[in-house]
């Protein structure tokens, strides 16, 4: 059976027939979907539709984990839904199905945290299966419609958990007495460049370079490649570590100090440490948001953090950046600081703030700052001198006081 209805601007056509997922497309005009409406239903008729009915999602996962290779961070998504849904044929899975199996995640706790899973991470699940059909769907034809077009969880994410300098000397002490003798490195390693456990966990000798520094993360959990660079002290680790232990791991850096083999469970010496250092609230993804705050703090380009840190969007770069208080107590004195009904000039303003910034942070590395002022334009200041010259763009209106820094 065949419906087509009104969208807004476009027309949408719907088919349903039993043992099929309910196939719907918009279209620019009401023929376009009434053409579209037939076809499919001659399709379901005379069988050039049948191959839909008899693929299941474990299939369809099978497929996908042999042509695309993902990264170990989607198998393990993939490893659940299989578990969940992966019986179902393709077509019959329902939006029911998926809001289902979001309540069994909801249920379930983190492996390292043993905290409930969080909004973002079911959401994050639920997309990669999103994706997934989309592949089915327009790549191999196997299904109609897309499951899991849902409304997504609300998220609040954020972590302002930032590790201080005491506590970093009190942590890099325990980790120095703890037993194992890779957590130590794996830590040192982690701090200094910003990467992910797992990335350490999978770092191999022929990826680093203990002359420079460099460390070549050759896959990612976005599945991509990037490259960084360790501190002196992580690197002075590495050289001594590599005299001891020599390919003792296959080649990896980190592995089991008692077996030889497998790769290293950071996870028990990690919370020794935490717990002698008194830090049972530090997360070992902190480590990942305190390098990121530090590194915009000192007045790095956002754009190179990104390609550093490996964050896709400057969204998600900021999500794990986090002002110091303060930064957040200049800030707001320079804004509060006129007297009620004194209305402050743009020379003002911006004097002001490049007072701040220049204060909080090292401005021979950041050569311009963008500066947006509640009722004033937005100015472009050369530093560090006074903003002699400023450069206008329209951006009246805004209400909120931001400070970008903008590239060199």
């Amino acid at each position: 059976m065949a419906s087509i209805r009104k969208d807004r601007n476009r027309w949408r056509a719907e088919v349903y027939r039993q043992g099929h997922a309910r196939m719907s497309k918009s279209f620019a005009t009401r023929a376009e979907a009434a053409r579209w409406a037939r076809e499919t239903e001659a399709g379901l008729d005379n069988g050039a539709m049948a191959n839909l009915t008899n693929r299941t999602l474990a299939e369809a996962i099978d497929r996908y984990i042999q042509e695309y290779d993902p990264p170990p961070y989607e198998r393990t998504i993939m490893a659940f839904w299989r578990e969940e849904l992966g019986r179902m044929k393709l077509s019959s899975i329902r939006k029911a199905h998926v809001l289902q199996a979001r309540k069994v995640m909801a249920k379930q706790t983190a492996q390292r945290s043993g905290e409930p899973l969080a909004p973002a991470t079911i959401n994050r699940r639920v997309a990669l299966l999103s994706r997934l059909f989309r592949i089915f769907e327009q790549e191999w034809d196997w299904v109609q419609g897309n499951p899991c077009r849902i409304r997504a969880l609300a998220e609040d994410n954020r972590r302002d958990r930032i590790l201080t300098e005491e506590e970093r000397t009190r942590l890099l002490a325990a980790l120095r007495a703890n037993p194992d003798p890779c957590i130590f490195g794996f830590v040192l390693v982690a701090m200094s460049t910003g990467m992910r456990a797992g990335e350490v966990v999978a770092l191999r000798w022929e990826n680093v370079d203990l002359e420079t520094g460099a460390i070549q993360i050759l896959k990612s959990k976005n599945g991509e490649r990037r490259a960084v660079v360790a501190g002196e002290d992580a690197v002075a680790w590495l050289k001594s570590w590599k005299k001891e232990s020599g390919l003792r791991f296959g080649g990896r850096v980190f592995g089991n100090h008692i077996t030889g083999r497998g790769m290293f469970a950071y996870s028990k010496p990690w919370g020794e440490a935490r717990k002698a250092a008194k830090l049972e609230d530090l997360r070992f993804h902190d480590l990942r948001h305190t390098f990121v705050t530090e590194a915009l703090s000192a007045g790095l380009n956002p754009m190179l953090v990104m390609a550093v840190s490996g964050h896709k969007s400057a969204a998600m770069l900021w999500r794990y950046s986090h002002l110091t208080t303060d930064v957040a107590k200049a800030v707001s004195e320079a804004v509060q600081g006129s007297p009620p009904g004194v209305r402050t000039t743009e020379e003002e303003v911006g004097a002001t703030w490049l007072r701040v910034l220049t204060e909080l942070a090292p401005v021979q590395k950041c050569k311009t700052f963008l500066i947006c002022a509640p009722e004033s334009d937005l100015l472009l200041m050369e530093a560090p001198h006074a903003p002699s010259t400023q450069r206008r763009t329209s951006d009246r209106g805004s209400d909120a006081h931001r400070v970008l820094r903008a590239a060199p």
